[in-house]
């Protein structure tokens, strides 16, 4: 039998395929990241329905008293990694803002997330903090859409943003968001208006996507001249949602009328 576990670590929640039946609410557990090793509380366990094509089991298992001990110990280090860079890039005068740490189990070395707005030469600075913590230094550039993965936050809707909570990168980069999907929904245009925290697109316009196309399908498009009670008419707005569209007479009447009503009309001829 199959097990859906949702497991909440530090800064992410992860979902995994399992066929072992030994975890429970509230158990602390251990799985792979692709940095090293990451401690979690499983906070949800239920049957997995429906057909399952792979299983991501191969990680996921208890956490031990001593990986969880090991693992408070690196994440007081990754504070502090992060309060000395902060201080050693202040005195250096480099460009650039640093995001996170992270040194995570069953791994060598300390990892430091940063955004530059060009190349940083960083070579001082990682000779300085491997001098004080005494293992492998790695600096990592990022984009803005990443801080917002790695740090978190709240977006319009009052939840987790998306890149924070489930959505996973392809190829290294999370999935790009096009402002066709912004006029798709007749939103406006302007930037607060749907950007998320990070400054970019929302994730979330991606997610409606396709379900608009779909019910765009079924209507006229703007600006299309339809023959309605016998005259022409010409559409002039479309509400998606509820399957209405606005149509304007040469004389400038406007009426709103039902996409089903339309639909039907048309198999009628």
């Amino acid at each position: 039998m199959l097990f859906l576990v949702e497991v909440e670590a530090p800064d992410r929640v992860t979902y995994f395929l399992t066929r072992k039946g030994e975890f429970k609410r509230g158990d602390w557990c251990s799985f792979r990241i692709k940095e090293g090793r990451m401690i979690g509380k499983i906070r949800l366990v239920v049957p997995a329905e429906g057909k399952v094509l792979s299983v991501r089991d191969n990680s996921l298992r208890k956490a031990t008293v001593e990986e969880r001990r090991e693992f408070e110990r690196r994440r007081r280090i990754e504070k502090k990694a992060y309060e000395v860079a902060l201080r050693r890039i202040s005195f250096r005068k480099l460009p650039m803002k640093l995001i996170a740490t992270s040194y995570p189990l069953e791994s060598n070395r300390i990892n430091f997330y940063y955004t530059a707005e060009q190349r940083i030469d960083f070579r001082a600075l990682v000779k300085d903090l491997a001098r004080v913590f005494k293992v492998r230094i790695q600096m990592q550039q990022i984009w803005v859409r990443d801080e917002s993965k790695i740090l978190g936050g709240c977006g319009i809707c009052g939840r987790r943003v998306c890149c924070a909570s489930f959505l996973s990168k392809k190829k290294g980069k999370l999935d790009s968001v096009s402002l066709e999907a912004a006029r798709l929904q007749n939103l406006p245009l302007t930037s607060s208006k749907i950007s998320g925290i990070c400054g970019r697109l929302r994730c979330c316009l991606n997610f409606e996507y396709t379900t608009y196309l779909k019910l765009r399908q079924n209507l006229p498009s703007i600006g299309e001249v339809i023959e309605w009670e016998g005259e022409k008419v010409k559409v002039v707005e479309q509400n998606l949602l509820k399957d209405t569209v606005t149509i304007e007479t040469e004389d400038g009447v406007r009426k709103v009328i039902s996409g089903k009503v339309l639909r039907e009309s048309k198999l009628g001829k």
